[in-house]
Order: C-alpha cells, then sequence, then structure tokens
C-alpha cells in the first residue's frame, strides 16, 4: 500500500511525522513539500526515504491514500484532485472555510467510493471517550484558553475554536435545537469568544480566552452519577458525593497517543486496508464546520 504525504509544515512535523515514523512497516509513505529547505531537513530528522515536490507528483506515484496537512486555503482542490483520481484521502480539520466545498467533497466522496476522513483528533482521545460515554448528561461545558494567541476572527474560530465546538458535537447524545454566539473583538481579530448550545436534555457552554495568561484545555461534565473535570486531554477527575477519583496517564504514555492522533491515523490506515469506513468518528462533523460557518454570518450581519 502507497500513502501520500502532502504538507510537512508545523502540525505535521509536531503530531504527524513521529507517528508515520512509527507504522512504516504498514505502508510505502512518500512524502511531499515545495519546500526544499523543510524537505532535506526533515530527510535527515526521520530518515523519509521517498518525497516529492507536489501532489501531481503523488499521484503519479500510484498512491493508494493520502494524509494532507497543507494550509487550510488548499485543502479542497487537493482533497478534490485526490478523490477525482481514486484516492482515499485524510484532511487536517477543517475541510475547508467554505461549507459548500466540505459537503461538496463528502458527496464527491460518496459518489466515487472513497473515505474521506476529517481529522478531528479529540475525538479519538481516550480520556474525551470516557466523557462520551458518560449517561445522561446535564451541562458540557468546554473551555480553551491560549496565551497572546490573538489573531484574525475567522481564523481562530476555524483554527481553535472549532476543536471546541466539534468535542461538543461529538460529546452529545440528543440533536441540537439552539445555538448562540457572543464574542469581543478588536480591530478584526479575536480576543474572547462564548458559544452556548441547548438539547432537550443537555446545556452546553463553550469559551476561549485568547490573551487568557495560560495554555489551558478545561473538560467539565455534570450527570446525576457526579461531576468530571478533564485537564489537558491528559487527567480526568471524578467527583461524587463522598469520593474523588483521578484517573490520568503513566509518565511514558506517548503525548500524541493522549491527544488521539496516533488512534485516528491508525484508523484510517486500517480502513484504507479493508476499503470501509471503520470508525472514522465521522458522525455530524460537516454540523462542526456549519455552526463555526453560522458564528461567523452573524459576525458579519
Amino acid at each position: 500500500m502507497k500513502i501520500g504525504v502532502i504538507g510537512l509544515g508545523n502540525i505535521a512535523q509536531k503530531a504527524y511525522l513521529p507517528t508515520y515514523s512509527k507504522i512504516r512497516d504498514q505502508a510505502d509513505f512518500i512524502f511531499a513539500t515545495r519546500n526544499e529547505e523543510v524537505r532535506n531537513k526533515l530527510i535527515k530528522q526521520y530518515n523519509l526515504e521517498k518525497t516529492v515536490k507536489s501532489i501531481d507528483e503523488l499521484i503519479a506515484q500510484n498512491i493508494d491514500a493520502c494524509f494532507i496537512h497543507s494550509a487550510t486555503a488548499a485543502h479542497y482542490e487537493l482533497a478534490k484532485k485526490c478523490l477525482e483520481n481514486g484516492i482515499h484521502v485524510f484532511i487536517d480539520k477543517p475541510a475547508s472555510e467554505n461549507l459548500k466545498q466540505v459537503k461538496e467533497l463528502q458527496l464527491l466522496a460518496l459518489n466515487k467510493s472513497k473515505i474521506l476522513m476529517i481529522g478531528f483528533n479529540r475525538r479519538f482521545a481516550p480520556m474525551v471517550n470516557r466523557l462520551k460515554k458518560i449517561k445522561n448528561k446535564r451541562i458540557i461545558s468546554l473551555q480553551k484558553n491560549r496565551v497572546n494567541a490573538i489573531n484574525d476572527t475567522k481564523f481562530v474560530i476555524y483554527d481553535l475554536f472549532i476543536h471546541l465546538v466539534d468535542t461538543a458535537v461529538y460529546m452529545l447524545d440528543d440533536k441540537i435545537i439552539k445555538s448562540d454566539s457572543k464574542l469581543i473583538q478588536t480591530d478584526g481579530k479575536l480576543e474572547m469568544i462564548t458559544v452556548t448550545m441547548e438539547t432537550a436534555k443537555t446545556l452546553v457552554n463553550l469559551t476561549m480566552d485568547l490573551n487568557s495568561g495560560s495554555n489551558q484545555e478545561l473538560y467539565e461534565v455534570t450527570s446525576r452519577t457526579g461531576t468530571y473535570v478533564l485537564e489537558n486531554l491528559a487527567k480526568l477527575k471524578i467527583y461524587q458525593e463522598n469520593s474523588t477519583k483521578t484517573l490520568s496517564f503513566d509518565d511514558w504514555d506517548n503525548p500524541l497517543y493522549v491527544r488521539g492522533f496516533e488512534q485516528m491515523v491508525s484508523n484510517f490506515i486500517t480502513s484504507v486496508k479493508i476499503t470501509t469506513s471503520s470508525d472514522l468518528r465521522q458522525r455530524n462533523v460537516y454540523l462542526s464546520h456549519k455552526i463555526c460557518d453560522e458564528i461567523i454570518n452573524k459576525i458579519q450581519q
């Protein structure tokens, strides 16, 4: 099996290349980047055996699947070209900042009988899945704060805030019937944002402060069985009437496993091998994009 990888920037180097290095026995990986300096650096660092410069060169290698880690603006064209050439696609979130393009890619994959996986790693994080399994969730509060990360509002919503939106969509057990957003901007740059959602049984609060003084991701879920607090995807505290329990990973557990990246890659490759979508956790990923699109449209009104 031949697998292409295009886009070897920051996210690929931090989250994906270490994983690909561990599973070289599962596929023949071919890496593509136009940046010669980056290509030479990574050839030495990861002992990359096969590299090319473009998506066309990848396709010419008769790849079976392609991981797309390029800038968001390039996602649509790269994914479309792969799907049209009969290639399974994994693409970093968001698939696109254009909602019509997201739907078009999903329909194209369906028509071509190819896998299209949009990579939301928190859907594969073990502790997040513990929260998802809680029955009768009452209040879900998800918070992700950053240090000095104030940036273009649309970029922040699709690059960072979409993680909270999608995690909420993934964790909910019933249909969202109402949502609203409030935010503070300075000269078109996002300072803070809060989004509320309602289902028939659950209330959701999502908040982000882009200049909070600390990088922190804090999730809290309440139910009749207790209150569950997850810190940075790694440490889960369970508060019940007369007890408190803490669950955490061992010191040697790989952070990419803790954050779900390893499982996400593995599940995609397994699905490509058997040519059937197997535990790709793609339910309602379009909805996550749609909610972000609604936030942007509300600002522009």
